[in-house]
This record gives C-alpha cells, structure tokens and sequence, in this order.
C-alpha cells in the first residue's frame, strides 16, 4: 500500500480546512466588530465547528485503528519514525482535547451552546471550572497552532530538502512511476 484510503485522506483534507479555519476564528474572533451580533456570529460557527471536529476525530481515529495505513518508507531514521508518529498521534490528541476544552469552557457563561442552532448540553461543571477549562482552551489553541507548523515543516522538508514522493500518500501529486 502506497497511499492512505480515500476516507483517510477526505477526513485529512477536509478536518485539516476546519482545523484552520477554528484557530483562526479562535485567534481573530476579538477583531470582529461585537455590533451587529458579527462576533456572536464568528463564536457560533466556531464552536459548531469544534463539535464537528470532535465528532469527524472520533470516526476517524475509529477509521484508523480499523485500516491498514501505507508504511513508513525504509530510508526514515528511527528519529524521523519516532517523530512522524508523535506528530500523528499528537494530531488525534489535540483533536479530541481542544474542542473538549471548549465545550467545558461553554459552561463559564450563560449563553447556550448550540450546533448549527441545534441545542447541545453543557457538561455543568460550573463557572470557575469552565473559567479554566477556557484557559486551557487557549493554551491548546497555541500549542495545536505549533504542531500544525511542524507538520507544515516537515512537508518543506519532504518536498525541498529530501525531494522525496510523500505527497501522494495523502492524495496530492502522483506517484513516481
């Protein structure tokens, strides 16, 4: 196998869009103006977005530990195995834990959480619970920004530095014949 399956790479592409798209609704929503509900607004789709994500993480880990994924090619140092699988499996981490941080954080205030105006409970674990599960929120905001730069290295790095054919293992490019 020299390429991961089409619902590995469909998952990929389109948590990665809603990944990028959440931090930077996360990191920029206090630059939207609060007059017209815009800000309100940029939070609603943020946080339907972060429970979408928990959901699309939970089948695809399932998807995961349920097929076959292309091996490492042979050339990788142990130092590039042992990083690449950090890496991925910090991915799933951070996808469970930041929007879990978020829903937690939802119960610091009295507004309702909803999912795309669908209604969703609150955990009810109070304010000041909710008041850190927001701190957290924030701090893995930072951290999932910096693993999703490394990752972003590591593909320059592929690309330029070992000019290697990883690229179609998730879908782009074609492989060498």
């Amino acid at each position: 196998m020299t390429r991961y399956s089409t619902v590995a790479i469909t998952l990929h592409w389109l948590m990665a869009l809603m990944i990028i798209g959440n931090l930077a609704g996360g990191f920029l929503h206090d630059f939207v103006p609060r007059e017209g509900g815009q800000r309100a607004l940029v939070m609603d789709f943020h946080k339907s977005f972060g429970l979408t994500i928990i959901a699309l993480t939970l089948f695809r880990l399932g998807w995961r530990l349920n097929h076959a994924v292309p091996a490492l090619p042979n050339y990788f140092t142990a130092g590039e195995r042992l990083l690449a699988k950090a890496a991925h499996w910090g991915f799933y981490a951070m996808m469970l834990a930041l929007p879990l941080s978020g829903w937690v954080a939802a119960d610091r205030n009295d507004r309702p959480l909803a999912w795309f105006g669908l209604p969703v409970s609150k955990f009810g674990v109070g304010k000041a619970t909710g008041s850190a599960a927001n701190e957290l929120h924030e701090i893995l905001g930072w951290a999932m920004l910096a693993l999703l730069a490394l990752h972003i290295v590591g593909i320059i790095k592929h690309l330029v530095m070992d000019r290697d054919n990883l690229m179609p293992r998730m879908g782009v490019g074609r492989p060498d014949a």
